[in-house]
């Protein structure tokens, strides 16, 4: 029984130290190449407050009785009514706006709330792509991923 006892084989120091060095490595690979999840969730956010501010802009064409025309530039939204600028809407990341069958600056709400044109335009950010849509009707302003 003894004899089972005096015989120490294990592990060194040093395969110990060069085991858990090389499973801290294997561990940490996955964060070095991983995208952050932040970013896209940040672009996700920053579409869907486009998509909001647009239905502001409709909203307020019909609580205030009068044509509301967007403009788009410089990561900003900007919101005429009355013959003037109104409101700025600015945006965090950056956004590019490419037209489909009309421009984003093309947008605009009659007093009633419904839009004066139809159509379709790309939002691109880094990560994403989007298709935005003005439908007939109060409250039609859509987008889905590309």
């Amino acid at each position: 029984m003894l004899l089972l006892f005096k015989d120490n084989k294990g592990f060194t120091l040093t395969e110990i130290l060069f085991s858990l060095s090389l499973l801290s490595i294997l561990l940490l690979l996955p964060t070095f190449f991983l995208t952050p999840s932040h970013n896209i969730t940040d672009e996700k956010a920053a579409i869907e407050k486009l998509r909001n501010d647009l239905v502001f802009a409709q909203h307020l064409s019909m609580s205030q009785g009068k044509k509301v025309t967007v403009l788009f530039e410089h990561n900003e939204l900007i919101l005429f009514y009355g013959g003037r600028e109104q409101l700025r809407f600015d945006y965090p990341i950056a956004i590019t706006a490419n037209p489909i069958t009309m421009d984003i600056s093309e947008v605009a709400f009659l007093s009633n709330g419904h839009p004066q044109k139809t159509g379709s335009w790309n939002i691109s950010t880094d990560h994403m792509h989007v298709r935005f849509s003005v439908q007939i009707g109060k409250g039609r302003i859509v987008y889905r991923e590309l």
